[in-house]
């Protein structure tokens, strides 16, 4: 039977729920070959997007060569680059002949070389011969733009977690030749990137205030998924089997989890497991218990993780402090001074806890923690008026 509630994977069809502007907003900008820039927290949607943007131009009779690469793990330039290259080549070749046809045609007398060897194991042949000089980084990151040139060919190059390129070894300098090589050679090919990220005030720096690829490129933030959207993706899901829910039951779930599908589809998975026929609001209780349950090892850890001053920063956050550097806020909750106030509040930006809109207003970036902190370590009384 087909799952109607996705949470380990991304999720494509009838299963995409809402963001039809976003999609189609995608879809116009990869179309017309801008480059891209999505970002948000960790399990909000941002690759079902872009897959289901590239699904439909497919269906629409656009066809794009797609590499893809997720820089998860990535500490060194050379790494970046051969799997920059393998990224593209996996999806143009199929043969040892073919890939060393494209690499002695594109990348001659570069670092990059083909071993035929760890091809037949791995099914990628891709090595370095020696350390990257910058000419070889020039010839990688121009490889795409030329390779769409010479074939006539759309290339929508999505590269995910893309916040780690400044953990590579002068990765600003990285940044710089990506975008200089992007700005003089993107209108002659049918060649663009996609950028998507999960560390969100990692990325915000990156194209928001350090403006690489400033005016080429254009940032497509996520819209919310309606409590609507919400409720009919949750009623019809459990409507196959012959479980019922009341709409209303869905309204707690909804904002506890500030319309995050993969918390909510976790949490519609095991009421699911639960319930026989009607699903009643102690069993979404339950599930959200549940919820709560699989990703409390991982609250913890951030918790752990924070000083005494940045402990009092978030709960000033959580209490709805605005001006966390006047004398009265640094008097209630300890912290220090006005100096040590943008010390902490970076850190907790570095950590990807908390983030600030244009007008300086805090959130935390995730929502179920958020939730768990008020309650389960704040013991909060406004959880109850707000939840």
């Amino acid at each position: 039977m087909d799952e109607a509630f996705i949470f380990d994977s991304h999720v494509a069809g009838k299963h995409f729920i809402g963001r039809e502007q976003d999609c189609r907003a995608l879809e116009n900008l990869v179309s017309a070959h801008e480059n891209v820039c999505i970002y948000d927290g960790p399990k909000t949607g941002k690759t079902s997007l872009i897959r289901k943007a590239l699904t439909n131009l497919g269906t629409s009779g656009r066809r794009f060569l797609v590499p893809e690469m997720n820089m998860t793990g990535y500490r060194r330039r050379e790494q970046f680059l051969c799997e920059f290259v393998s990224a593209i080549l996996s999806k143009l070749a199929s043969s040892p002949y073919e890939y060393k046809s494209i690499i002695e045609e594109f990348l001659p007398d570069t670092f990059i070389n083909f071993d035929e060897q760890k091809y037949e194991e791995t099914g990628d042949g891709i090595i370095c011969k020696a350390e990257p000089v910058e000419e070889d980084v020039d010839a990688v990151l121009k490889f795409p733009y030329m390779l769409s040139k010479s074939r006539d060919m759309d290339i929508c190059f999505v590269i995910d977690e893309f916040q780690n390129v400044l953990e590579l070894p002068e990765g600003e300098r990285l940044l710089r030749k990506m975008e200089s090589i992007s700005s003089s050679l993107r209108g002659k090919s049918r060649f663009s990137y996609i950028f998507c990220g999960s560390g969100l005030n990692t990325m915000k720096w990156i194209f928001a205030y350090r403006k690489f690829f400033f005016r080429d490129i254009v940032d497509v933030p996520l819209s919310a998924i309606s409590e609507q959207d919400v409720i009919a993706h949750i009623v019809g899901g459990f409507r196959p089997s012959g479980k019922v829910i009341e709409k209303e039951l869905i309204h707690r779930p909804y904002v506890i989890f500030r319309g995050n599908m993969w918390y909510i589809n976790m949490m519609a998975f095991f009421c699911g497991a639960r319930a026989i026929g009607y699903i009643n609001e102690r069993t979404i209780t339950d599930a959200i218990e549940s919820v709560i349950a699989v990703n409390v090892p991982r609250f913890r850890r951030m918790v752990d993780s924070l000083t005494v001053y940045q402990f009092s920063f978030l709960k000033a956050v959580l209490h709805g402090e605005t001006r966390f550097s006047t004398t009265e806020v640094i008097e209630r909750y300890s912290l220090n001074s006005s100096a040590n106030v943008k010390r902490v509040k970076d850190a907790l930006m570095k950590k990807e806890i908390v983030t600030f809109n244009d007008k300086d207003e805090a959130q935390v970036i995730d929502p179920l923690f958020e939730y768990w902190f008020r309650r389960d370590v704040l013991k909060d009384n406004i959880v109850k008026e707000k939840f």
